[in-house]
């Protein structure tokens, strides 16, 4: 029929010009030679984000490691090959450039990811583990596409866009890529075989609860670090010595996060649970029970190390109730099983100094300053002790000391204040 004949050489003709309006990719000796000169503002772009990231990264307190690539010329063009036949159009490459941040624990992906989209602009978020199912294997990451700022290039190249794959990793999500990388990706092999896709994804499960169990312990620790800081805070209240006193120093102080999660006693060791219910009834003023608990932990099998560390919370517990001659033998055992605890020594200096032994408190807080300089609450107690000794300019000194590490140590601040207005009139 005429109407078919027509409608055919209009398909064709259609189908043609379709033909010729295919994606073309761009030469490659040209795309090439463009990708040589442009490198280096690349390279400069990409070094400037990193360092920027570092710094904001290391202002909260956070050390992660930083590593950063350029895709290499066949990599980036080999992908334009493959995106355009996935497309069946023009493609656009946005991971021209790379930043993976790497840091120990599950939590930190959490807070880096905040920091960075709260201070640089971040176009689009891929989380890498929503994308397979229950049955499938590959890594888990945090994929953030972020704009770079104040780039231009006069001719990028080719499909990319002006942007920056910033990954967030931790140490097992990275190490399993960096390995599914080199077996699966570069291999270009599938896995019809079950039995190797199921050892793969086995290997991804384990690595995936290595992260979950070590964010755990990590959560714990925390946990036990809030604890020691509300017993301190119990002790200091208890000692209401006169004056201005240094408080007796827990074992490993840390400052605990703003709201702890609840610890089952059930958890950890027979020993951890027995020390994790002594540092509770601590630091809820039940000293007497602490002290109990203290002794029957110290009736166990333990390392000297462990011991020393459990004599002194026992000493401080004897001490807030007023023990102190019991205080000052703890504090004496820990030092015996180790003497590098400068926790113990530290308090048993307090003790000489408030018994009025000023030679052996003077000596042991020497000997904690010498092995750590850095201690502020050292260089404070050796300080007043000083003036004790009528040493004042020592005294005047020490509290300098003092304040260069922390500044916010009212204490030293106070009895620097005092040393200058009672002795040299200042």
């Amino acid at each position: 029929m005429p109407g078919r004949g027509i409608s055919a050489e209009v398909e064709s003709a259609m189908a043609k010009k379709k033909e010729s309006e295919k994606f073309q990719l761009p030469d490659p000796t040209r795309t090439r030679e463009l990708y040589a000169a442009v490198r280096p503002s690349y390279e400069e772009a990409l070094r400037r984000l990193s360092e920027s990231v570092r710094d904001l990264l290391e202002q909260q307190g956070l050390s992660p490691t930083i590593k950063y690539r350029i895709k290499r010329f066949d990599a980036y063009y080999e992908k334009l090959q493959r995106s355009a036949r996935k497309t069946k159009g023009a493609p656009v490459i946005s991971d021209l450039l790379g930043l993976r941040v790497i840091c120990p624990f599950l939590e930190d992906l959490g807070t880096i990811e905040a920091l960075i989209s709260r201070h640089f602009e971040v176009v689009e978020v891929v989380r890498k583990a929503t994308v397979h199912s229950f049955r499938e294997f590959g890594y888990d990451s945090v994929h953030l596409l972020v704009r770079l700022q104040n780039f231009e290039l006069e001719v990028p190249l080719p499909h990319t866009r002006r942007l920056c794959e910033v990954q967030l990793r931790t140490t097992l999500q990275d190490a399993w890529a960096e390995v599914e990388h080199e077996l699966i990706y570069k291999s270009r092999l599938t896995f019809p075989n079950e039995s190797i896709r199921r050892k793969l994804a086995a290997l991804n499960a384990t690595l995936t609860l290595s992260d979950n169990i070590f964010q755990e312990i990590r959560d714990y620790q925390k946990g036990i670090m809030a604890l020691d800081r509300r017993r301190r805070g119990a002790l200091e209240s208890a000692l209401q010595l006169p004056g201005i006193e240094l408080p007796l120093v827990a074992e490993e102080p840390a400052p605990a996060p703003a709201e702890s999660p609840p610890l089952p006693i059930t958890h950890g060791s027979p020993l951890e649970r027995a020390m994790l219910e002594a540092l509770q009834v601590h630091s809820q003023h039940q000293f007497e029970q602490a002290a109990l608990l203290y002794s029957r932990l110290l009736g166990m099998r333990l390392n000297r190390k462990i011991r020393a560390l459990i004599y002194n919370h026992r000493g401080m517990a004897r001490f807030a109730l007023g023990h102190t001659a019991e205080a000052l033998s703890d504090f004496s055992q820990a030092l015996s099983h180790d003497a590098d605890n400068l926790r113990a020594r530290c308090n048993r200096a307090l003790v000489y100094r408030l018994q009025k032994r000023l030679a052996p408190a003077l000596a042991d807080y020497d000997a904690v300053l010498e092995s750590d300089p850095s201690l502020a609450d050292a260089w404070l107690g050796r300080a007043q002790t000083y003036l004790e000794m009528a040493f004042a300019d020592r005294a005047l000194t020490d509290c300098e000391k003092a304040l260069e590490i922390n500044s916010e140590l009212t204490a030293a601040r106070e009895l620097q204040a005092r040393i200058r207005r009672d002795f040299f009139r200042l």
